[in-house]
């Protein structure tokens, strides 16, 4: 398990600011923290000044902070998601509560936990993600055969809706909507979870970090292809001769967090657990 790191500042701190905006919450919210950051000194720059700043705040919620985190990634800078919406699992907290944060944010007193990432190999280029890569048919409703290889040996061959290779921080995401484990996501591993698998023998199953994973299409008709969606938000279609190759990334995530909110009272809130 990744260790905590506190997270420094120039002597006057450059802030990059995301925002999602679809979501009136964020907007209304934008002028806000803008206006809050400059008077404490901070410059605030927008996403495409991202290489001048010394951490990135998300605003809107989880989507917003997975765009962000694959920008921030290459640049080694934390990402401090802040949620508009509902549900919000990597979000630290919401607009309501976000400035003792920025403060402590701006005082280096805010800390940042590693999170592994996913590298899906070209060509035609290498692209990050942060919680899932999934591999699915392109046409809805219709069933796709995928061959899996773990390290060059055959894991084994499913059936179903597709296959959703994971990272820790994914597993609260559609890995966990598909029936799979929810893992710690400073942990460092690769889980595979099928979609709608169509074998009661197909489970989700949970390989080390090193681990490199191969799907390709056994074609069941003329034609077919696949679609590959990363984090729910890159896509592309590849056919049956050609393989999606996943590993771990070198690059991690730094995910800016509130230590008065760790990740099981999180999941205990989120989950509603405990409640009749």
């Amino acid at each position: 398990m990744k260790k905590s790191r506190s997270v420094s500042s120039p002597a006057r701190p450059v802030v990059a600011l995301f925002h999602n905006a679809e979501k009136p919450a964020a907007r209304r919210a934008l002028p806000q923290l803008r206006r809050w950051l400059a008077r404490r000194g901070a410059r605030v720059v927008g996403p495409s000044e991202i290489s001048q700043a010394g951490a990135v705040v998300a605003l809107g919620g989880d989507g917003t902070l997975l765009a962000a985190a694959r920008r921030a990634a290459s640049l080694g800078l934390p990402v401090l998601g802040v949620n508009v919406g509902r549900l919000g699992f990597l979000t630290a907290t919401d607009a309501g509560r976000v400035l003792p944060l920025l403060d402590r944010l701006l005082k280096n007193r805010l800390a940042a936990t590693d999170r592994m990432m996913l590298r899906l190999e070209g060509p035609p280029r290498s692209r990050l993600a942060l919680n899932d890569v999934v591999v699915h048919g392109l046409r809805p409703g219709r069933v796709v055969r995928l061959s899996v290889r773990v390290d060059g040996t055959l894991l084994g061959t499913f059936v179903g809706d597709g296959l959703i290779v994971s990272t820790p921080t994914g597993s609260t995401a559609y890995s966990m909507a598909a029936g799979g484990p929810l893992v710690s996501p400073e942990m460092d591993l690769i889980l595979l979870t099928p979609i709608c698998a169509h074998s009661l023998n197909q489970r989700p199953i949970i390989l080390p970090p090193e681990s490199a994973v191969e799907v390709r299409l056994e074609p069941r008709h003329p034609g077919e292809r696949l679609a590959v969606t990363l984090d729910g938000q890159e896509h592309f279609t590849a056919g049956a001769g050609r393989a999606i190759r996943v590993r771990r990334a070198t690059e991690r995530t730094a995910i800016l967090s509130d230590r008065e909110r760790p990740f099981f009272s999180l999941l205990r809130e989120k989950l509603s657990w405990g409640e009749r």
